[in-house]
């Protein structure tokens, strides 16, 4: 037995991003700030440690689709792993957070003296993107009723998954914002909530919003 290894004694888990978080900048941000722009070189690998990020593009009319909310633990703007690499959408904080800051050069070096660092990104990436494919997923094939309530699911995050309900959403979205997420409109989104209202299946104040009964909202997210 290895020395420090007993048997009875819980495993610590491991923090992936050690080395990243004493090689980066660690900044705050405000509300609504937006830390980058589509377009902009990407020069640096970022790590929210607190609030929450969204990412979204602009159609030439105007027009917003959220296609990622960023978590604490997350990483983004991962342009910066390929050369000259422009990023590919705008970052704007949903909430007053933290972030690390890593520019490319360092790294660059990190990811040559670190070997489980590579490994942490793709994982951390992986998920994310396998995210997005379920979103982009619901967007073509499924209706709106469809998409807000496997929106709604997804939002109130994994512990709904062992619930059979109430589940009330950890943060509070705007009518618009939930729109953004499903490319639709603002009073469609107030429709369809009062629908759910009526069925019993959510409720929405300005408290937050509360899934009333999981099953049925599972039932019709995978229809």
């Amino acid at each position: 037995m290895q020395r420090g290894s007993h048997p009875m004694l819980p495993r610590v888990a491991r923090d992936p991003w050690v080395s990243l978080k004493r090689a980066a900048q660690r900044r705050t941000f405000r509300t609504r700030e937006l830390l980058f722009r589509s377009g902009m070189p990407a020069e640096e690998l970022y790590l929210l440690e607190e609030g929450r990020v969204r990412l979204f593009r602009r159609s030439p009319e105007g027009k917003r689709l959220t296609f990622s909310i960023v978590e604490p633990g997350d990483l983004f703007g991962e342009m910066v792993l390929l050369p000259e690499g422009r990023h590919e959408c705008d970052a704007q904080a949903l909430s007053p957070g933290v972030l690390y800051a890593i520019p490319r050069r360092r790294l660059e070096e990190l990811l040559s003296q670190d070997p489980t660092l590579p490994l942490s990104i793709m994982e951390n990436l992986g998920r994310r993107a396998q995210a997005l494919e379920r979103r982009l997923g619901d967007l073509v094939f499924k209706s709106v009723p469809q998409r807000l309530a496997a929106l709604l699911l997804d939002l109130a995050g994994p512990a709904a998954n062992r619930l059979q309900g109430p589940a009330r959403l950890p943060h509070r979205y705007t009518h618009q914002q939930l729109a953004e997420m499903i490319n639709t409109h603002r009073e469609t989104v107030t429709k369809v909530l009062n629908r759910f209202r009526d069925s019993r299946l959510a409720t929405a104040s300005r408290q937050g919003i509360v899934l009333l009964d999981l099953d049925r909202l599972r039932e019709m997210a995978l229809r």
